[in-house]
Order: structure tokens, then C-alpha cells, then sequence
């Protein structure tokens, strides 16, 4: 369940009572100490002025006089070269100390070189304008009066990214992975901070809201998935929407509609979800993608217009079901999922996309039992997706003793079974086919069961998830 952070004067869970309030912390300086109070966590009004303050930065850059009337001509041929950071522009009018005599200041203009190359003056692109040879064809005298200069630049909280933000709040001992990544979820930002980094989780959720202007509410990972419905514990560390308090009502907070819903877009369609409630990775999308488009676009020279039937045993809240009844007329899907929540989103979806609902069937049951139904119904399927990666291919056992149908005399073709697994970097393709052979309980041949492994992604340094695809 996601719970949210209280603010500092209000009593937190037991360990965290003892947290002293910032202001007997004594004077902060950067980067912030390791707390002595291992359950000690830094609040969101550590990030104040006055902390901002300490995050200025002067810097002085390279840079060139030049006639203003050239200006965009000089952007241009020196845009390799210039400064390029957040919220500052790279030309700007004379200070006092660059006005020459005899010359109208606002005739003038001051361009800013990166401060990355050593020498910039004697760099190719800038070497020949300082000896007036360049600006045109025919000698301009403005030119005469191109020289060298430098502007002192003011780096402050508003020019920091997240990540040179954290690196410098954080002490150098945890510097070894700023924890500065996260997945997007609508206006959710999911973080899954290692415990090392936990004191300084307030600051990370709030340094985040305020650098990601679509971002409302931050989130950080308690747990591992450890349900059969995928979802895993989480804390609110960082809310936009509650100005006043970091606390979401508990009510809200504990009602199947919570404060994690979202919307978000992928393939051409919305999705409405509960973050808390249901699974989602938004680093599936390609994957979905590459399937619903696999699936498709199959098209058998006795089968070009005829029906595509799809058993999507967990089906989640529709990333498959969805896009497969909205892209293609011919693609009837029969989707379910057991978690009741994740069931009623799938048919929000439904609706959300206008699928045709003569082409989507809803379930909500146990997915070994969806197949059995489906069988037991006469109901035939060219393609089942069964992703749910930690334990998909032991569910394939449902189809031992499945017997090839015949359609007027003939046989049909085999459905095509699309296994969702993780393996290993080396060697996972055959170790997730054997799965797959002893849940089915023969051994798949690569040729006849026309078995194919793709790689979904990259989940740990040892670890992929993969896509096993084989006939029944």
C-alpha cells in the first residue's frame, strides 16, 4: 500500500519520532552529513532560499564583443562552441568594463563560448575573427572592434539538472550512483532508492517535482513484488498537489480509486490505472508494441482476411487487448486477469478506446482456468499471451493433453503461445525453452514448434526478460 510522508511537525511511524527538527540540525552546509540517526530523514524544507543559496555557483566563461547587427549570423557559424545551459541565453549587452571609446555600447554585443575548451581564442572557428578577416567577403569596419571578453555566469538551483543537484547535496561517499533516474507513470514519477540513499528521500522527491514540470507526484519502492497481482509496496515522498501538507487524505489514500491515478498514452491509445493497485511498466511499451503488430500483421496466404483470435490469459489493464481490438478490425481478443482491480480498468479501457465490444471479452479468474473455459466453450484461438514473467511457464501445464482441432475435416493450425519469462544473460534462451518444455511436458523442437526467443529487456546485470513464442 503507498503511504505518504508527514511533515516534520507531525508524529511519523514509531522509528521516526526521534527526528529532530531542522533547525537544531545547526548550520547546513553542502554536501549534507550522513545522519547519526540511521532513521533520521531530511525534510522537504530543507530545500529552502537559503539552502538554495548555497548552491551558487560563479563561473566565468569566454567570450567575444561583436557588432550586434551580426549577431545571428555569429550564432550561427559559432553554435558548436557556445554555452549551452538551462535557462541562460548566450549573448547578452555590454557590461561597463567592455565599452571602449568612441564606440556606442548598443551597437555591441557580447557572445558567451562554452567554458569545456581550453583556449577557446585560439580555437579555428574563433582565431580568424579576432583577426578581423572574417566577417564578409568585403571588409566590414565593424570588425575592426571584435575582441576578447568574459561574463561571469551565476549557476543557481533554477540551472541544475536533478542529477548535479543530488551530486552535490549528496556526501562524496554516496556519490558511487546518483540515484537521479526514474520511470514515468502519467504525472507519476517511480524512484526505487537503495536504503543508503532513504535520508535523503524528501529532498530527491522534491528536487524532482521542481525540475519536471509534468511531474506531480513522486514515488519511491518499500518493496519487491511478492503478490500474485504484481503490485508492490510504495511511499509518497513527494506530492505537488497538496501544497500545504505532504498528507493525503486516508480515506482516498486507502480506496480502490486512490491518489495514483493516472492516465497515461502508448500505441496510440489511453490507459487509466491505479499505480498502487495494478502492474505497469512503461518499459514494456516497445514490447507490447512489437507483439500486438507481431500478431496483427500475421497474415497466412489462407488466412488474409479471416478472424485472428487472441487469449490474453493476464491481460493486466488491456496493453495487449486494447490495441490489438482498436488497430484491427479482424482481431477478436478474449482477455482476463485475476486481479479484480486490474479487471476493472481493462474494461474502463475498453471504453476509454471505444474498442468494438463484439471484439473484446473480459474476464476476471485465475488464468489457468480462463484457458480451461475457453476450451471447455469450443472457443479456438490462434495466439494465447501469457505475460507474467516470474512464473508464466509453469502455467503452460494447462495445456497438456490439448488436442489439435479439426475445422471441416481439416486441421487447424496450431495457436502460436507467447511466454513471458526472465533468464539468464548467458545461456537464458535455452534454460526459458526448457521451462516451457517441462511445464508442457514434452521437449519443444525449434523447427517443428517453430520456437523463436526474443529479448524484452534489460532487467539486472545477470538478468534479461524474454519472450518464448512456439506452437502448441
Amino acid at each position: 500500500m503507498a503511504t505518504t510522508p508527514s511533515p516534520p511537525s507531525t508524529d511519523r511511524v514509531t522509528h521516526e519520532k526521534k527526528e529532530k527538527p531542522l533547525s537544531e540540525l545547526g548550520a547546513l552546509t553542502l554536501p549534507l552529513p550522513i545522519p547519526s540517526d540511521p532513521h533520521y530523514v531530511f525534510p522537504q524544507s530543507t530545500i529552502s532560499p537559503s539552502f538554495k543559496a548555497l548552491l551558487e555557483t560563479k563561473v566565468n566563461h569566454p567570450s567575444l564583443i561583436i557588432p550586434a547587427r551580426l549577431t545571428s549570423h555569429f550564432r550561427k557559424s559559432l553554435k558548436s562552441i557556445l554555452m549551452s545551459k538551462p535557462k541562460l541565453k548566450d549573448v547578452y549587452p555590454l557590461e561597463s568594463d567592455d565599452i571602449i571609446e568612441n564606440v556606442d555600447p548598443k551597437t555591441e554585443r557580447k557572445i558567451v563560448f562554452t567554458d569545456s575548451i581550453q583556449d577557446i581564442f585560439n580555437h579555428p572557428l574563433v582565431l580568424p575573427l579576432l583577426k578581423k578577416d572574417c566577417c564578409s567577403e568585403s571588409y566590414d569596419p565593424s570588425c575592426s572592434n571584435i575582441r576578447k571578453s568574459n561574463h561571469k555566469v551565476i549557476l543557481s538551483y533554477n540551472h541544475y539538472t536533478v542529477e548535479q543537484i543530488v551530486s552535490k547535496i549528496l556526501p562524496p561517499t554516496l556519490h558511487k550512483e546518483i540515484p537521479s533516474s526514474f520511470e514515468v507513470i502519467g504525472m507519476i514519477a517511480h524512484l526505487n532508492l537503495r536504503p543508503e540513499y532513504l535520508s535523503f528521500k524528501y529532498i530527491i522527491g522534491r528536487i524532482i517535482l521542481d525540475k519536471n514540470k509534468s511531474i506531480h507526484v513522486v514515488v519511491n519502492k518499500t518493496g519487491t513484488i511478492s503478490n500474485q497481482f504484481r503490485t508492490f509496496p510504495m511511499e509518497i515522498i513527494a506530492d505537488e498537489r497538496n501544497t500545504n501538507s505532504n498528507m493525503i487524505d486516508k480515506k482516498q489514500a486507502s480506496s480502490p480509486s486512490s491518489a495514483l491515478e493516472v492516465v497515461v498514452k502508448e500505441d496510440g491509445c489511453k490507459f487509466k490505472l491505479d499505480f498502487e493497485h495494478v502492474y505497469w511498466n512503461s518499459r514494456l511499451q516497445f514490447e507490447h508494441k512489437r507483439l500486438v503488430h507481431l500478431i496483427g500483421n500475421k497474415k497466412n496466404e489462407d488466412q488474409q482476411n479471416s478472424e485472428i483470435i487472441v487469449a490474453d490469459a493476464c491481460a493486466g489493464i488491456g496493453p495487449f487487448a486494447v490495441p490489438l481490438t482498436t488497430q484491427y478490425n479482424n482481431v477478436k481478443v478474449y482477455a482476463n486477469d485475476l486481479n479484480p482491480i486490474s479487471y476493472k480498468y481493462l474494461k474502463i479501457n475498453v471504453q476509454l478506446n471505444k474498442c468494438n465490444k463484439r471484439n473484446i471479452h473480459t474476464y476476471n479468474m485465475d488464468g489457468r482456468e480462463f484457458i480451461r473455459k475457453l476450451d471447455n466453450d469450443g472457443i479456438r484461438y490462434d495466439h494465447v499471451i501469457m505475460n507474467l514473467p516470474a512464473i508464466a511457464p509453469e502455467f503452460l501445464n494447462v495445456f497438456r493433453g490439448w488436442k489439435q482441432r479439426e475445422d471441416n475435416n481439416l486441421l487447424c493450425l496450431r495457436p502460436m503461445i507467447h511466454v513471458h519469462c526472465f533468464g539468464s544473460k548467458t545461456g537464458g534462451d535455452e534454460e526459458a525453452i526448457n521451462r516451457c518444455s517441462k511445464a508442457l511436458g514434452y521437449k519443444l523442437d525449434t523447427i517443428k514448434d517453430e520456437v523463436t526467443v526474443h529479448i524484452v529487456r534489460d532487467v539486472s546485470p545477470k538478468k534479461n526478460m524474454l519472450c518464448v513464442s512456439f506452437r502448441i
